[in-house]
Parts: structure tokens; sequence; C-alpha cells
């Protein structure tokens, strides 16, 4: 009996990591065992290598020698995205691809932050948990300023922390606006940088969350929350990032490092660690089983998740291709292997079930 073959659908970048055995991206070996563990075969390819008139693609699959060769092969009838595509005929080619029977989990992993707001938001139980949030315009700036003294001015489309800005009260007329290591006081007449995001419909404004610190830091959290082999949702692992001392955003791009949630929470003795832990579990759960109502490929997922000083988690963005690289930084290694091989699990659990 053939071993069933499943699909790892990536960019160029990590494409061309694996042709020449340097993929820092992705840990390829945590796939390749993995695979072993839930009998299948992995092969990487790029969408543009997948031609749907003959069904068939050429992927790099792993040879005899121990080395990634280009094979033609018969399209994977299990496919995992982990790539980001953007131009319509990417996405529509997905579709098309898909009309064809293969399942692709995770097909989009790009979600804007206001419409996965806008969702969240129609789930009772999930309120208390999200930030006063509305989108960019000068009538809100002006609403959320004065209902808030801290603000976060984001792209909804936007990662690895780029474009974000925070503005603070620093008294009854005086507000600071902070951006890109800078910062500048303002009174009525806004900055050129608050001017331009405001204006900008691809923005959201963000009540600021009062954000746990770790030595004097803020830190937030990385939760990885992906179906496994029995289908069904779970919290692969929870890992910190620290902001960069003086800085208010924790992404490893902005110089933040990463922390075990033990460590983070050394400095709490009135948090005990296994509520706050299932408290964050039980949120995660809730907010990618509300997701998946509106995503129904939706199989891998990375929340951003906020801590209160008294533990409870505040939601800030959802990340459908989480690059799991913190998980490694923190050396959490087994965590970090176990965000490889679950969505695997899950793709056996489809071959299994016979939904295809």
């Amino acid at each position: 009996m053939n071993t069933p073959t499943v699909g790892i659908l990536v960019g160029g970048l990590i494409y061309s990591g694996i042709k020449t055995n340097r993929s820092d991206l992705e840990q390829i070996s945590f796939y390749e065992e993995a695979c072993i563990q839930y009998g299948l075969c992995p092969c990487f390819f790029r969408l543009k290598d997948i031609k749907l008139e003959t069904d068939q693609i050429n992927a790099l699959v792993k040879g005899d020698k121990g080395k990634y060769e280009l094979k033609v092969i018969t399209i994977p009838k299990i496919i995992h995205n982990r790539g980001l595509f953007f131009r319509n005929e990417s996405k529509i080619k997905i579709k098309n691809l898909q009309k064809t029977g293969v399942i692709i989990f995770n097909d989009r992993n790009r979600y804007g932050k206001w419409g996965v707001h806008e969702i969240l938001m129609k789930n009772e139980e999930l309120q208390p948990h999200l930030p006063e949030t509305k989108r960019a315009s000068s009538l809100n700036f002006i609403e959320m300023l004065e209902k808030h003294k801290q603000l976060i001015i984001k792209p909804s489309g936007g990662s690895l922390g780029g474009g974000v800005v925070m503005v603070e009260k620093k008294d009854s007329e005086l507000w600071e606006v902070c951006y890109n290591q800078k910062r500048e006081s303002f009174a009525n007449d806004w900055p050129d940088i608050i001017r331009k995001k405001v204006l900008n419909k691809n923005y959201i404004i963000q009540e600021r969350i009062q954000l746990a610190q770790y030595q004097g830091s803020p830190f937030d959290l990385r939760v990885s929350v992906q179906k496994n082999g029995l289908g069904e949702w779970q919290v692969t692992g929870v890992v910190g990032k620290v902001a960069k001392i003086g800085n208010y955003v924790t992404n490893v791009a902005k110089g933040g490092t990463c922390k075990t949630l033990t460590e983070l929470l050394s400095d709490y003795s009135n948090l005990d660690f296994k509520e706050v832990y299932q408290s964050i579990e039980d949120f995660s759960i809730k907010a990618v089983t509300e997701l998946n109502k509106y995503f129904p490929n939706l199989a891998d997922v990375g929340l951003d998740i906020g801590l209160t000083t008294e533990g409870f988690p505040m939601f800030i963005e959802c990340n459908c291709r989480d690059l799991r690289i913190t998980f490694k930084k923190a050396q959490m290694h087994e965590v970090w292997k176990a965000t490889y091989t679950t969505p695997i699990s899950y793709a056996r659990y489809l071959f299994d079930s016979k939904i295809i």
C-alpha cells in the first residue's frame, strides 16, 4: 500500500531554502519526523508549481540520498498552506484547486484585524476579552482620545509590528505619539504621522491594553492553537514575547525577547500558573472556534494575547501563519516541535476520515 502524500504549500523564500538545505524559517526535519510518525510522505511546493490542467505538481520530495529532488507527482489530496498569497490570480487558483476536491487547510493565512474583531464581538462570552477597537477616522480618533489614556493605531492587515504607533495622554491637554523610537507631543494640532494613519481606512484604532510586565517591560503571549489528530482544537503551546526596554511592541522583529510563561509569571506571586494557563486555553479555544465558523478551513493559528496584572487574557490579534520561531527562541524545543507535528496529525485525521 502506497504511503499517502501530504503537500506543504510554501512561499518562494522557504522553497529556496529547502532546495539548498538552508531553510531557517521552517524546520523541515520536524515535518519529516511527524510524517514518519503518522505514515505520510511530505512534499514541498509553491503555488506556481501546481498544474491544474494535468493534475500534477513539480514538488520537492526527499530522494534516496537524503536530499530533496524535484519530481512530477499527482497533486496531493491534503495540503497544509504555509504561504501568503495576496494577488487575485493566486486566490482564484487556490479556489479552483479546492473545486477539484483537494482539501487545503489554512487556505487563507491573512485576515484583516478589523474583520476578526467584528467576528469575535458577535460572541458575548468573548467580548470582555476584546479591547475597544474602531476603524481609523478622524471622528473615531477623537472619540477614542476622550475615552482612553493610551491608544494603539496599527494597520488592519500588517504584521511583525510594522506601522504601529502608540498615543499616550500626558495631562489634560497634552498627548504624546510614539513611533520608530521617536516621541512627539501634541495638543490640538495632530502630527503628520497621526493624520496620515487616522485618515487611512486600512488602519484601526485600539484601546491599549495595560499589559503585565516582566522586569519593567510589557509582555504578551503567542498561543499556538491547532487542530489535532482527532480533528479537535487544542492549545499546543504558549510562549511570551517581552518588549525591548523602552519599546511598546513585543514583536521579535522589533527587538522583543522570548520567555516561557513560567518565567513571566515569576514576579506575580498573586497569580496561580495553572489558573492563568487554563484561562488562556479556554479563551483561545473559544476564539478560534468562533473564527472557524466564518473561516471553515482554519486549522493552525497563532493568537497574540495580552495578560492583565490580574492574569486576565485580552485578545490582541490573530496570525494564521505562525512562524513558530518564538518557541525556539524561548528554548521550548518540545513545544516548538509539537507545533509542526500537530498539523501533520490533523492531515492524517483527514485521510482517515474518508473526507477526501
